[in-house]
């Protein structure tokens, strides 16, 4: 009898394996959860909304949550309706179109390459320009939240990816000045080529970066040299008297830029809870930004 359940087993096994179904897929990982009825977990992809599955275990949950919102390559096996997973790995820039899998702009992604919208006319700025939301009070507001959500606004209704300039003070200039900030930063925007300032709570159009710089600056003299490190401005605070930094629109503030700079911390994507707190810049922001309220808690100070 034992003998007569152990080859009804086999034959199951083969069986079962004539009809399993090996593949790849690349995918972006949108989240990995534990099953509370299997000892699985539920792998999330991004590209064909599908659940892959694989071993339930401490080891694996923390391994596999790893690749949350990146692209990988994932061997598989289908048996039934249920796809199992042999391997998963980063994918590398050959094995994927970063385009068409650049799905969730909600997670990090080391494919995303940024690259500013060229609005290719002065007309199509100035439009924006006077279309952006602007009852923000500068007296209750900080700029970096304003600037973060013209920038949201213009990537979420309009599909233009844009940058931000910041224009930090050293202490020596603060020191002289007896200055109140110690940065500003506005959106910023690409015409043919030449790049422009939308910033609607001191401007009344689009300027050009030297003129933005002028004006918070109080000169056109001093120069502001383009720092491509955070480093610039922090070790040369007594040898200059500011310094411009340009960055894609997900970057939110001074932090996110010095985190990227000495701390290896990426940043090509949107923050929820930052785009929740930004958003009280503006009257009526709930009602404006309904869209932001997903259940997960609102930043407050």
């Amino acid at each position: 009898m034992a003998m007569k359940k152990w080859v009804t087993l086999i034959a199951f096994f083969l069986l079962t394996q004539a009809f399993a179904q090996a593949g790849e897929l690349v995918t972006t990982v949108f989240n990995v959860i534990e099953s509370q009825r299997s000892e699985t977990l539920l792998v999330l992809s991004g590209t064909d909304g599908r659940i892959y599955r694989t071993h339930k275990s401490e080891e694996n949950l923390k391994y596999f949550k790893s690749f949350i919102g990146q692209v990988v390559k994932i061997s598989f096996t289908e048996n039934s309706k249920d796809m199992f997973i042999n391997r998963i790995a980063r994918a590398t820039s050959a094995e994927v179109d970063p385009v068409t899998m650049d799905l969730n702009h909600f997670q990090y992604n080391q494919l995303r390459e940024f690259a500013p919208t060229d609005l290719q006319s002065i007309e199509t700025a100035t439009d924006i320009f006077k279309g952006m939301l602007n009852d923000g009070d500068r007296r209750r507001s900080q700029c970096f939240k304003r600037a973060h959500m013209w920038a949201f606004d213009m990537w979420s209704k309009m599909g233009i990816s844009s940058q931000k300039v910041f224009i930090f003070y050293t202490q020596r200039y603060i020191q002289l000045e007896d200055f109140e900030w110690w940065f500003h930063v506005a959106p910023m925007v690409v015409v043919q080529g030449e790049e422009y300032v939308l910033d609607g709570t001191f401007m009344s159009k689009p300027i050009t970066v030297n003129e933005w710089k002028s004006y918070f600056i109080k000169s056109e003299k001093i120069t502001c040299p383009v720092a491509t490190n955070y480093s610039e401005y922090s070790k040369n605070q007594w040898s200059r008297l500011c310094f411009l930094m340009k960055v894609p629109m997900y970057f939110f503030s001074p932090l996110n830029i010095e985190n990227r700079d000495t701390k290896n911390i990426p940043r090509n994507h949107w923050v929820l809870e930052e785009l929740q707190d930004a958003r009280r810049a503006f009257k009526d922001y709930e009602k404006s930004y309904e869209g932001l309220d997903t259940g997960k808690p609102t930043i407050t100070h």
